[in-house]
């Protein structure tokens, strides 16, 4: 079903916070995360999980903060290795949001468009190896890095 009407930052977040921790349209249906493709000019320029917090910006309703997930090589325990000097929260200065079925359709100020839809294939891989990363870390460590308020 596509949803085409505008969304505000708070249901623009809502749906974020439904597709980056697996919630689906019905109380029945699980997603497995979210993964963000960029495009400029219809041409696709990034893709990368997201890891599972987003958040509107306090002073810019129209900036949302996510963490696009970039691995790094692998750990000693047979993880791959994730940096958080590489895996950096990033803003997204949203002109316009909308619903499309189940992914969000963001036009960014910059004039590209951004797709934050279901994680599949090799983004799905590295969005589960990441939340292993994170069982590995205490939790003031999970809450900071949840927070997205710095780097």
């Amino acid at each position: 079903m596509t949803d085409s009407h505008q969304l505000s930052p708070a249901q623009l977040i809502a749906v974020m916070d439904d597709l980056l921790t697996g919630r689906g349209d019905d109380a029945g249906h699980d997603l497995p995360g979210a993964e963000l493709v960029v495009f400029d000019d219809d041409r696709e320029v990034f893709r990368a999980a997201l890891a599972r917090h987003a958040r509107l910006d306090d002073e810019d309703p129209d900036v949302i903060w996510i963490r696009p997930i970039v691995t790094t090589g692998g750990s000693g325990s047979g993880l791959p290795g994730f940096d958080l000097a590489i895996v950096r929260r990033r803003a997204l200065h949203v002109a316009a949001a909308r619903r499309d079925g189940r992914r969000v359709v963001l036009d960014l100020v910059t004039g590209q468009r951004a797709h934050v839809r279901p994680a599949r294939g090799p983004q799905l891989a590295v969005l589960q190896d990441f939340d292993t990363w994170m069982t590995t870390l205490t939790a003031a460590q999970r809450a900071e890095i949840g927070a997205l308020d710095h780097d």
